[in-house]
């Protein structure tokens, strides 16, 4: 009774947060120009430019014709407009899946459910070992190349299996999917953007974007967090200490997706999109207990990998997430912040980015020679122009 009743205050302490939040994201607004801190980020690490992504009220001045509750909603939203654009892109998509399989299954006399278990099974499977990862990101292809079975259908149910097969911390799982999604995607290019529909549908920090309550924009508080993304259980709203946990194992895999690293194979979202994804993280979202843990789960496992690669720009990078971030979490005051507060002022003074984490490295030889022969690299590869990204903190 005791433990249900601290969830209950957690979650109205949260709610609380999320109030004073919205003031305060009011009033910085006002004063953003005067206080900027801005610091040039690129991919080579040479000088950097500002980039398209300066908005941190996303829809906050409407589009056409819009009901009053629409653009209510839209006002709460902090995102950044082209990471806006880029979720609402995978989200009709999505939707248009959906669709398709919907009437798919309502006229066809067919029955794909065995291959739809066939894809689960084999998900729930995945081990962090080489041959396990090979042999599951083969048979995998091989059912999406299988003319008896839609593709339609084995596009959504690969995605909504993987994203919910790492909805408990594991950050081992989180590596070794990592390496499945992104073999599967380099034979199957249409996995990725469905894949990362899901993830923006299941957690809307993976686009990333936190909308803010407010009285105008939402009908109820338990409306408000059906929107960001909790869920209800018995009736009942679920604990913030559920959801905490949720959202810290999507972003776990989100992480380890832009960070594996296959030679000869290209990811299709790999560094340069997780470097994108912090700079709109900080271009955009306030400091608060939901921001911290998003943040902090996805250092934890795509920091090593992005400092490789960026350098001293991923120091710089660190350095304002600890001088700005940290200390707007610290201004709150607010006990339940402590323990992420202390894991991601230790992340950076202690340097644990130089430390490959745990998984990252399966215990074998390069796994692209075994699944994607090297004449065919190019074919399946989708090579983007890498731009350049800068951040301000507000």
């Amino acid at each position: 009774m005791q433990a249900k009743l601290r969830a209950e205050e957690a979650k109205r302490a949260a709610l609380e947060a999320e109030k004073r939040a919205a003031k305060e994201a009011a009033e910085r607004e006002a004063a953003e120009n005067s206080k900027r801190i801005t610091a040039g980020v690129s991919q080579d690490g040479a000088r950097g430019r500002q980039p398209d992504d300066s908005s941190v009220i996303a829809g906050a001045q409407s589009r056409g014709s819009r009901s009053d509750g629409t653009k209510k909603l839209q006002s709460a939203v902090r995102a950044t407009e082209s990471a806006l654009n880029i979720e609402q892109k995978r989200l009709q998509k999505l939707k248009e899946l959906d669709e398709e399989n919907q009437s798919l299954k309502l006229s066809s006399n067919e029955d794909f459910s065995g291959y739809e278990k066939d894809i689960s099974r084999l998900i729930r499977q995945i081990r962090g070992l080489k041959d396990n990862v090979r042999t599951k990101a083969s048979e995998l292809v091989k059912i999406f190349n299988n003319p008896l079975c839609p593709q339609s259908i084995s596009l959504a149910t690969f995605s909504k299996k993987v994203v919910s097969r790492c909805e408990t911390p594991d950050d081992n799982v989180a590596m070794s999917c990592g390496y499945v999604i992104v073999l599967v995607a380099s034979q199957v290019p249409q996995v990725m953007d469905i894949l990362l529909g899901e993830f923006h549908r299941a957690c809307i920090y993976t686009v990333p974007k936190h909308i803010v309550y407010s009285e105008a924009a939402f009908e109820s508080e338990e409306a408000y967090y059906k929107t960001i993304g909790y869920r209800e259980e018995d009736g009942k709203i679920e604990s913030l200490e559920n959801y905490l946990s949720r959202l810290k194992s999507y972003m776990r895999l989100y992480a380890a997706l832009i960070q594996t690293e296959i030679p000869g194979v290209q990811n299709a979202h790999g560094l340069k999109e997780g470097w994108a994804w912090l700079a709109r993280f900080l271009n955009a979202l306030p400091a608060n207990i939901y921001t911290a843990v998003a943040l902090n789960a996805f250092l934890q496992l795509a920091g090593f990998a992005l400092f490789k690669k960026y350098k001293s720009q991923f120091r710089k990078i660190l350095d304002n997430i600890y001088d700005n971030f940290l200390n707007a979490l610290k201004a709150r005051e607010d006990s339940k912040l402590n323990l992420v507060i202390a894991e991601i002022q230790y992340y950076i003074e202690d340097k644990k980015f130089l430390e490959e984490p745990e998984g990252r490295t399966l215990q074998a030889p390069p796994l692209s020679s075994t699944l994607v022969p090297e004449a065919d690299y190019q074919e399946y590869g989708r090579y983007h122009q890498y731009q350049e990204y800068g951040y301000q903190y507000h």
